[in-house]
Parts: C-alpha cells; structure tokens; sequence
C-alpha cells in the first residue's frame, strides 16, 4: 500500500510540475500582447485547462491507452517499481525546469520515463517500436514543424484582420493601450458604438482563443498523466470494487491539481514565451493560438499524444519568422530548443537509473 501510496503523490506531483509548466502556453499571448496582465492571464489559462482537464473524461479514453499500455510489449510486467521510475523520471525534469522557467514537454518526459524503465527491465523487446515511434517520436516531431507550417499560412489571414485594426497613431493614446484594445485609436469617422462593439468583439476574440488553447492542452495532457494512476490504482487490493471509477476519479483529481499547479508556478515560463520568443501585437497573438488549438484539439481524439509545448512555441515561431517579429528581450529560442532535445534522453536517464536501484534492492 505505501508503494501505491507513493505512486498515487507522484502522479499529482507531476500534474502539478505541469500546471506549473504548460499553463502559460495558452496565454502567453495575452500577457505578451498586452491584452492582459499576468495574474489575471493565468487565472484564466489554470481555469480552463481544468475545463479541458474534465472533458477528458469523455474524450480521453484513447490517450489513456496509449500512455497505459500501448508502448509496451503484450508480455511486459508492469509493476509499481515501473511506474514509480517513470513518474520520478518525469517529475524530475519537468520540476526543475519549471524552477528554471523553461517550457518542456511532459509528454516527452513521460515517454523518456516509460522507454528508459522497460529498457533497463526487458531491454528493446520490451517495447512496441512501431507503437512508440508512429504514435509518439512522430507527432511529437511533426507538431511543432505543422504548428509553424500552419500559423504561417494562415498568417495571411491575420494581415487581413490586422488591415482593419485601426494603428497605432502618435498622439492618440499610450502603446500599452493600443495593445491592449487597438480600436481606441479608429479614426474620428468611426461611431462610437462601433468603436465599443469591434473592441469588445476584439477583446472577446483573443480571449476566446487563448481559452481554447488552454482548454485543448488540459484535454490533451490530463489522461497522459492519470494513466499512471490508474496503473496504480490497480495493484490496490480494493481495485475490483472501484474499477467502474478507475477511469474518472483519476482524471477529475489530475485535472484539479493541474489547475492548482497553473495558478502556484506559472508565472517564470509566462515570461519567457511572451516576451522572449517573438514580438507579438493583438493579431500574431489570435493567430498563435488558432495553430495551437487547432492541432492539439484535432490529435487528442485520435489518440495521438502531441506536446502543447511544442506545438503552442511552434505556433509562436511560426508568427516570428513568417512576420519577423523578434523579441525585444533577451532571445530564448535557443535555450527552448535545446531543452526539447535533452527532454527524453534525461527523463530515460532518471527513470533507468531509479528503476535499476529499485531492483537491485528487491
């Protein structure tokens, strides 16, 4: 019991290393756009990843069998010893970075753990290949490179949008103001009702936006994470009388602590995308979030687990290099694309060497 015990604070500590870490990706561009400020953004974004958390646990039932049981061989043991090394693993990384303020991928954390656990167990047998390289290594490198794709095409789109945004005019108000609400700044032509409603229509939108991201990223992420909880909950000597729960509680609680996690830690990573990755205006910042909410919305049903990390920095990379919108702070892109690379090699690292100790005490 104390093992499941473990297993089970583990598993909330790493849904709260991911609130901490992922809830900025949905509202950096609030925050950097200067439509809101920091506090009231990851209200918002902590909000509604539990929004998306919850909605899991109608629409998650396919990531929860991939992060289950898919990636390994039928005829691996899976054991507490197991889960425990991958969610040390993962939890290592992901909370360390968080501390750090660097935008990583818990998804990719959590495979590390997972590949490093069973290689140290069964060596490459243990694993499905095929499973592991067709429903994880390849959306997780092909979402961020469709992310930019996308956020660049429809960039076009947003110039069309931006072309009616009224622009910023010396004399007619503070920049701080025009981005956060450019239609102060419409010709005198303009009614005043129509100035309120494009403004307040404007405002709705990109908020809106950044709701659907963050709401996408709690549908995405949540049943990754509750997997491993319902691994454990099965070693419980009760679990045959909870079993018609086993699915749901797990994804409420990590919802719930993933929300709390948002509101606690979020603030070092929401400084980094929104002002160090690309210069963004009201517009680059609907057009982020469109790409992002869009391909993790369309790949959670289909049980493909791709990082919101990867896909909500694409998307602001695609609106960097399509607009040419450098930072005005100091330049992280480097630092972030370097952690992408050291995210699974590590997470694989802790989690063989946790699991090669626990056995070698057995």
């Amino acid at each position: 019991m104390l093992a499941i015990g473990l297993s089970a604070v583990l598993v909330l500590l790493l849904a709260w290393a991911n609130g901490a870490n992922d809830v900025a990706k949905g509202v950096a561009t609030l925050s950097g756009s200067g439509a809101s400020s920091a506090k009231r953004a990851i209200a918002w974004g902590s909000l509604c990843t539990v929004l998306g958390g919850l909605a899991a646990v109608w629409w998650g039932a396919s990531l929860l069998r991939t992060f289950g049981s898919d990636f390994v061989a039928p005829g691996f043991h899976t054991d507490l010893v197991f889960i425990i090394s991958v969610l040390v693993g993962a939890c290592a990384w992901v909370l360390g970075a968080s501390w750090f303020g660097f935008p990583v991928s818990t998804t990719h954390a959590l495979l590390g753990g997972i590949v490093g656990a069973v290689l140290i167990v069964a060596g490459p047998d243990g694993l499905r290949a095929a499973v592991v390289a067709n429903k994880a290594l390849l959306p997780l490198l092909l979402s961020p490179l469709l992310a930019v794709g996308l956020c660049a095409a429809i960039l076009w789109i947003a110039r069309i949008v931006a072309s009616r945004v009224p622009a910023w005019r010396p004399g007619c108000c503070e920049p701080d103001e025009w981005k956060k609400n450019p239609y102060v700044c419409a010709q005198d032509d303009v009614s005043l009702l129509r100035r309120v409603l494009r403004a307040r229509l404007w405002t709705a939108l990109h908020w809106l936006s950044s709701g659907t991201t963050s709401f996408a990223r709690g549908l995405n992420d949540t049943p990754k994470i509750a997997a491993f909880l319902v691994l454990a909950i099965a070693f419980a000597p009760e679990a045959s009388a909870v079993h018609a729960l086993s699915s749901v509680w797990p994804v409420l609680a990590v919802s719930v602590v993933m929300g709390l996690g948002g509101l606690w830690g979020g603030y070092k990573v929401l400084n980094m995308l929104s002002y160090r990755v690309a210069s963004m205006e009201p517009s680059t910042g609907l057009v982020a979030n469109t790409g992002t909410s869009l391909l993790v919305l369309a790949a959670t049903p289909l049980g493909f687990p791709v990082s919101t990390t990867h896909v909500s920095v694409g998307a602001l990379m695609g609106v960097r290099w399509a607009g040419r919108s450098r930072p005005g702070e100091g330049d992280a892109l480097k630092s972030i694309l370097i952690g992408w690379l050291i995210t699974v090699p590590v997470a694989g690292a802790v989690s063989a060497a946790l699991s090669l100790t626990l056995h070698a005490m057995e």
